[in-house]
């Protein structure tokens, strides 16, 4: 819990930082979202994007270089995020909540309206719930790890109104999100082996 806590406080105090940093310098613009995770857990048995879950969250996103026009942007996200699985043969349905700081590399085309965006979306655990046939599963619940070091994420976001504007997002974890990793799949290496999460997200954006 104090890692937790303790990774929560680093996330609000370096998107604040990064914020302000920006804003004194007038090279930022700044963004809420919110929408759908469609998600699944490889090494579970099971190969489809059939849980639902929430995402939502707020970034900031600055020039790089002090050309206010340049097309290359740093962004910075500070989300909660939900992902998981259901192995529908088993009613087995696995749930964990995220709070994330996704950072990438952006490029914008067409006065802005395209954005095309990759980055890697470092998460702490805030919630687990495993359950099989609809009784809570503890020890599975308790086997995720506190943190999602490596999701890679790409994302695509277009703006349709001056505020408004539509993301796609993909992203995948590359170590494993399990304590116990000697069954499942692999990512990279055989010695990372265990459960890896994978989702696609839709999301509404405001741009203030």
């Amino acid at each position: 819990m104090k890692k937790t806590l303790f990774f929560a406080v680093l996330i609000l105090n370096f998107q604040f930082l990064v914020f302000n940093s920006a804003q004194a310098q007038g090279r930022f613009d700044a963004t809420a979202f919110a929408g759908l995770n469609m998600s699944q857990i490889d090494g579970d048995g099971a190969g489809s994007y059939n849980h639902p879950g929430l995402r939502a969250g707020v970034g900031t996103s600055f020039t790089l270089g002090n050309d206010v026009k340049s097309p290359w942007r740093m962004v910075v996200e500070l989300a909660f995020t939900n992902k998981g699985s259901h192995i529908e043969d088993l009613d087995r349905k696995l749930s964990a909540s995220y709070i994330e700081l996704p950072v990438m590399i952006s490029y914008n085309l067409l006065d802005n309206r395209i954005r095309i965006a990759a980055g890697v979306a470092p998460a702490v655990l805030v919630g687990s719930k495993v359950t099989n046939y609809g009784a809570e599963d503890v020890p599975s619940q308790e086997n995720f790890t506190a943190f999602d070091w490596l999701p890679l994420t790409f994302s695509l976001r277009y703006r349709f109104a001056d505020h408004l504007g539509i993301e796609a997002r993909y992203q995948n974890s590359f170590l494993c999100i399990t304590k116990e990793n000697g069954s499942g799949t692999y990512r990279i290496f055989k010695d990372n082996k265990g459960c890896f999460s994978r989702l696609v997200s839709f999301c509404l954006t405001y741009t203030f």
